[in-house]
């Protein structure tokens, strides 16, 4: 049997037995792209006609697909064709079929990243040599070129987030030699790249390699001038100074930077280097998308600058960015950034007269002040905010500002005023006909109750909630009440129901690709195990748990789950394990800037080297930490376990 290849980073290519085989036509190859990205499901005719052969008449534009299809079914002696599921109204790719024997980039690519394999990355970052489909266009079909653009911002990203994983890999197992090999990688991706950047910066610095960081601070300089006219964010120039306090002073002056027409350096230009805030935006929307938080709040805020470089950026849009970014910061963390942020998005719809917009930045500030304990101040935020969506009849906004309050007075343990506006918010719901809203509203008030000692109505809450949940096809959902119900069965003493409950919370996440739920569930089956004295089970979970965290780059649950790994070590008296465990989730906390935690982690490692060991009580292992998830229907409230109490929101 003939070996076919197919090949889409880069220009693309199609072989058999490594002879070039050319398709129909270009129409045909793209089609033929198309389907092997959106593989997932079906794509109906006429919406593949459309797509490629837009503007042209209906049945000439059939008549072309079908043409285009047979094409591609005959190719290598009928193997592609084996891969092509193709019925009367729907056309599907399926690299899996009976008897393909296609090799794929873009297939192995993707899942390899998908994978918790290390070995898998490494072979990921050698697949992706350069952009997905390089060069080549469909001028004449827009919504093709629209998809196309999406395609490789979204695999750029996936790439870039691959190879940052690497670094901090090898970064935390002091391999500087290959973490520094992975963060060139990124850098020859995209020369522009900040996270490339930073992750050079700190291996420069751990190997004494001064003159070598001065060079990338200036190289990013003058590379991000050149390209978008703007300096390195403050982030950057923070670790910069950090690293090199008696050179920071020294570096050059913006007056000092090439011109942005200045000759660029050579390197592979990603889809976003160009001046188009627009197009950093998608950038910054496609690492989201793969969990790539860094990146994205790297891109969102380059994207803020571009747009104050051009001055003609409507305000409107400016405060749209400004949220994404914060979003971000969030989730990374980064708390006083985030308040900027905040800070700025709220005078611009202010300056707007915008009040449905100043009501949403509100909501973000209440959400940062309350992490930030400033609950009084929280208040205030959301109490404004439910006020304006009253002034303009705002059923859904009074909703979402209604769990705002709830949450902070959650948060803060006034668990009679957090239940008022939950019900509050769950009548709203009702009014509105929203089931997803009430079942998270359900979801909130079983929350409250389970922390004012009422699991036993916390658990009736949560089944109503799950049922709501299932109806209106929100497996996210779902998973958080599931564990919710756990946490509340384990509350009643019933720690067979809690297992059970964490465990169809595990498989739903598995199913559903919630991956950072999948994460926190087999954390909460660890803790459960071990709290019962199964710590080879226990043990088992968090390493699974690790290599989750590992593969979406969740970096604030890595540090704390290393934490709990080494406890697990200590309790096993597998010293030298919790001490490298120790070691490692100093280095994810140095990632996350996260003072307490280092702090507390830094005490843990002198208490564990001076006494040798001195294991905790098993009922000492948990700390429940209040935090939410953002859905599209509101926030929902949850409660996740950390070793050192720190908040992380999902």
């Amino acid at each position: 049997m003939s070996h076919l290849t197919l090949r889409l980073f880069g220009p693309g290519a199609l072989t058999v037995d490594g002879a070039v085989v050319r398709t129909h036509s270009a129409r045909a190859f793209a089609l033929l792209a198309f389907l092997v990205v959106e593989s997932d499901r079906p794509h109906a005719r006429s919406r593949l006609a459309e797509l490629l052969w837009e503007g042209v008449p209906e049945a000439s534009s059939r008549q072309s697909l079908r043409q285009a299809l047979y094409s591609l079914r005959t190719l290598g002696g009928g193997q592609l064709g084996r891969c092509l599921q193709v019925e009367s109204d729907w056309v599907r790719f399926d690299a899996a079929a009976t008897g393909a024997t296609v090799d794929i980039d873009l297939t192995r690519f993707v899942a390899a990243t998908a994978s918790t394999d290390e070995a898998l990355w490494r072979d990921a970052a050698a697949i992706y040599v350069a952009p997905f489909m390089e060069g080549r266009h469909l001028a004449s079909c827009p919504q093709y070129e629209a998809w196309l653009s999406a395609a490789r911002e979204r695999l750029h990203a996936l790439a870039m987030h691959n190879l940052g994983r690497l670094v901090a890999s090898h970064m935390a197992r002091s391999d500087l030699a290959a973490a520094g090999g992975f963060a060139h990688s990124m850098r020859e991706l995209d020369p522009t790249s900040e996270a490339a950047s930073q992750y050079l910066l700190r291996v420069y610095a751990a190997t004494n390699q001064a003159q070598a960081a001065d060079a990338e601070w200036i190289r990013l300089s003058r590379r991000l001038q050149q390209e978008f006219g703007i300096t390195p964010s403050a982030e950057t120039a923070a670790l910069y100074q950090a690293l090199r306090p008696q050179r920071a002073a020294d570096r050059l002056p913006a007056a000092a930077m090439p011109a942005r027409d200045a000759q660029r350096e050579p390197g592979v230009a990603w889809p976003a280097a160009s001046g188009d805030a627009e197009s950093i935006v998608r950038a910054g929307q496609a690492a989201e998308r793969v969990h790539a938080f860094s990146q994205a709040a790297d891109l969102y805020d380059r994207a803020l600058k571009v747009m104050a470089q051009a001055g003609h950026s409507p305000p409107e849009r400016q405060a749209d960015v400004l949220l994404l970014h914060e979003a971000m910061l969030e989730r990374l963390g980064r708390r006083a950034e985030q308040e900027r942020a905040i800070a700025a998005a709220l005078q611009v719809a202010q300056a707007l007269d915008d009040a449905e917009r100043v009501a949403a930045v509100l909501l973000r500030r209440a959400s940062a002040c309350t992490y930030l304990g400033r609950h009084d101040e929280a208040l205030h935020a959301a109490q404004r905010a439910l006020q304006l969506y009253r002034d303009m009849g705002d059923l859904p906004g009074q909703a979402e500002a209604l769990r705002e309050l709830g949450f902070v007075q959650w948060h803060a343990e006034d668990y009679g005023s957090a239940l008022q506006h939950a019900r509050d918010a769950l009548a709203l719901h009702r009014q509105m006909g929203d089931l997803a809203g009430e079942a998270t509203a359900l979801h909130n008030l079983a929350e409250i109750h389970r922390d004012l000692g009422s699991p036993r109505q916390a658990v009736q809450w949560f089944e109503h909630a799950l049922q709501l949940h299932w109806a209106s096809r929100n497996p996210a959902g779902e998973i958080l009440s599931l564990f919710g119900w756990a946490h509340a069965l384990r509350q009643t003493g019933d720690h067979q129901g809690s297992t059970q409950k964490y465990e169809s919370a595990l498989r739903l996440s598995e199913q559903s690709g919630e991956r950072a739920m999948h994460s926190r569930a087999l954390h909460a089956l660890a803790m459960q195990h071990a709290t019962q004295g199964a710590l080879d089970n226990a043990l088992a979970h968090m390493r699974r748990a690790i290599e989750v965290d590992r593969a979406i780059g969740y970096a604030h649950a890595l540090g704390h789950d290393l934490v709990d790994l080494s406890t697990l070590h200590a309790l096993r008296g597998e010293l030298s394990q919790a001490r490298v465990a120790l070691q490692e989730a100093l280095v994810w906390f140095g990632f996350t800037e996260d003072e307490g935690a280092i702090a507390s982690t830094h005490a843990a490692l002198v208490e564990l080297d001076s006494n040798h060991i001195a294991p905790p009580a098993r009922g000492a292992l948990r700390h429940g930490v209040k935090s939410h998830l953002p859905l599209s229907e509101g926030k929902v409230y949850c409660v996740f376990e950390s070793p050192v109490g720190r908040s992380m929101p999902c």
